[in-house]
């Protein structure tokens, strides 16, 4: 468990410089945005395609995705339910936070830590069905809850978004190559690599800028009733498939670990595109990972998750 605390621990020093340089006016809230717009065009898609490059396809692993997608929808609609009544903006921030992982940046190094190459090779097949619910259903949920949609057709215009989004883009490319064994040049290879590693800080400083701990109470009760719904199904869903689903022993242990991680990062981006409140975001995000990481800890020791 010490790389566990090394690697978490690392991320919220690098989120606490994030709002350091924002305390102390070295970079303002337009600063934020650029850079906001620079992560989803350059290393953002540059992570999802190696990411997407790296999965080992199977049909054993395939209901991973499967029930990531399921599950997604499921929170997604709820959301959409339970927070119907918020005013649009807070309604589409809302709605997205309730769906969705961060494996990439939280995950990922975790897992990888912890229970080694077998343990990430789940969490990358998971990722997949997670990206959908992403890049897919909140960016497409948020479009359309942003009613900025200039046209007749919302659906249209939302379909349109999904497919010319660049991180959605890049997952699409990744998995061709994946699929039908298209080689990268070792040029290419490096380069896509260089950037797509620049991304893990350059978002952990991004959160952190945007991150307030001044929010209006009735924001931090948004912000929980969010994290609330998120924790309560992904426990409880979570705990049914572990005692239930005839998977062997490691599969059951990540399905449920994946379930509980913290809202993803995207959330941030999208609502600074749709402009939703940016700061509810961040804070939905801070708080997730604080929570997933207890949570993950609870859940290791309960269930000796570590590797035998």
């Amino acid at each position: 468990m010490n790389t566990t605390n090394l690697v978490f621990g690392s991320a919220l020093i690098i989120i606490g410089i994030g709002y350091l340089l924002k305390s102390l006016k070295f970079i303002e809230p337009q600063d934020a945005k650029s850079i906001s717009k620079f992560l989803m065009h350059t290393t953002f898609p540059a992570l999802v395609f190696t990411t997407m490059l790296k999965v080992k396809l199977s049909a054993a692993l395939g209901w991973l995705p499967l029930i990531a997608m399921l599950f997604g929808f499921l929170s997604s609609y709820i959301g959409f339910l339970f927070f119907k009544k918020e005013a649009p903006t807070h309604r589409g921030i809302l709605t997205m936070g309730s769906a969705g992982w961060n494996l990439g940046l939280f995950a990922y190094p975790l897992i990888e830590g912890i229970w080694g190459w077998e343990g990430l090779t789940y969490a990358i097949m998971f990722d997949l069905g997670n990206s959908v619910i992403n890049f897919m259903v909140n960016y497409g949920m948020g479009t359309y809850l942003a009613g900025n949609h200039g046209t007749k057709n919302p659906y249209k215009h939302v379909l349109k978004k999904i497919f010319t989004l660049p991180p959605f883009q890049a997952m699409l490319i990744g998995l061709a190559f994946n699929i039908f064994k298209i080689p990268v040049l070792p040029l290419a290879s490096d380069i896509i690599d260089t950037i797509a590693k620049g991304n893990k800080p350059m978002v952990l400083l991004l959160m952190g800028i945007y991150f307030s701990v001044r929010l209006p109470k009735t924001a931090y009760t948004k912000v929980f009733q969010v994290l609330g719904l998120r924790y309560v199904l992904g426990l409880s869903i979570g705990l049914l498939l572990y005692y239930t689903v005839p998977f062997e022993f490691q599969y059951r242990n990540m399905l449920l670990i994946c379930l509980i991680l913290p809202a993803g990062m995207t959330l941030i981006t999208y609502s600074d595109e749709l402009n939703f409140d940016t700061g509810i975001a961040a804070a939905i995000v801070n708080f997730s990972m604080l929570i997933s990481f207890v949570i993950m800890w609870t859940l290791v020791g309960i269930f000796s998750m570590a590797p035998h």
